[in-house]
């Protein structure tokens, strides 16, 4: 009894479940220890890179998709039309393939999470193992990937703003004579575009430059640029909570079998907990889903109002 409550629970009853989801170390690269955490990443993103290079290749050779090639064009498809293009209208493709690449990583990490695979091995090993991982359940994963976003937001905020400065007419909220309006050269650009940016950063006075309006100003910006770094720690957030608490659950429910001494409790409690288990499996699938959709759809939203000459 004393295997198998190790065996399954990782040595813990009810009261300490976070060894099922904290990284453990496997080995070391020089100074760099290497968790189980890093290798459900680079696992995703292997499987992110392979699977579309696939459908890439397919999609070359085939202009009717079918079979695995059909799956994940459907989702392709749904992502840039119904959530990218709405947001980002005319500089939807621009962002397209980054913001593909951050839904799919994620799914497939969350996902990957999913498959038992320290339970088999466990199992055929005859002790603990703790190679698999839950790698968004690492509030320094989200952290990475909420960097990631962050970055990607307002530097393609400023990147906006420059190629706005080089050419006038990418402006569409301000209508300009065509035959007056002259870009600024690449180097003033970048100086002007900037400054832009951090101007239209906040709501500002419109009617001069008179001190309590800059000051009014300056206090605006304050606030939104704590509002810049709130919004990607809100993504951190609610990718770790999400994916950490689905899996504290599952291992509570599969914990408690072991809670009841004898045979025929252990068996009523298995069946109970089985099903529960299975129940929640199913509602952990459509969470990994929804979770790898709301960081994307946010992303998105964010990354859109970066661009917007007037954010």
């Amino acid at each position: 009894m004393t295997h198998l409550t190790h065996l399954f629970t990782g040595g813990i009853l009810g009261e300490d479940l976070l060894p099922h989801v904290l990284p453990h170390e496997l080995f070391r690269l020089r100074l760099l220890p290497v968790t189980n955490h890093m290798i459900m990443i680079v696992l995703a993103a292997l499987l992110t890179f392979i699977i579309f290079t696939y459908v890439g290749t397919r999609a070359r050779k085939n202009m009717v998709p079918t079979g695995v090639h059909n799956f994940f064009e459907a989702m392709l498809s749904f992502l840039r039309t119904e959530v990218f293009r709405p947001a980002l209208g005319d500089n939807a493709d621009r962002f397209t393939p980054f913001l593909w690449t951050l839904f799919f990583f994620i799914l497939f990490c969350n996902l990957l999470a999913m498959i038992p695979m320290n339970e088999i091995l466990g199992l055929a090993r005859r002790r603990p193992v703790e190679l698999w991982g839950a790698a968004t359940a690492n509030i320094s994963v989200t952290l990475g990937l909420a960097l990631i976003a962050f970055v990607a937001i307002h530097v393609s905020g400023v990147i906006q703003a420059i190629r706005i400065k080089m050419n006038p007419n990418l402006d569409t909220h301000h209508h300009h004579d065509t035959a007056h309006s002259h870009g600024q050269p690449l180097p003033i650009a970048i100086v002007t575009g900037t400054a832009a940016y951090i101007w239209n950063f906040a709501p500002h006075p419109q009617l001069g430059l008179k001190v309590l309006d800059l000051g009014l100003w300056a206090a605006l910006l304050v606030l939104e640029i704590i509002g810049a770094f709130v919004k990607p720690f809100a993504l951190c957030v609610r990718l770790f909570a999400n994916m950490l608490a689905g899996h504290l659950v599952l291992a509570a429910l599969v914990g408690m079998i072991l809670i009841v001494s004898n045979t025929i409790g252990q068996t009523a409690v298995g069946v109970v907990v089985v099903a529960g288990c299975t129940a929640l499996s199913l509602l952990e699938l459509f969470v990994a889903f929804l979770q790898a959709y709301i960081f994307t759809f946010l992303t998105t939203l964010f990354i859109a109002s970066a661009v917007a000459p007037e954010h």
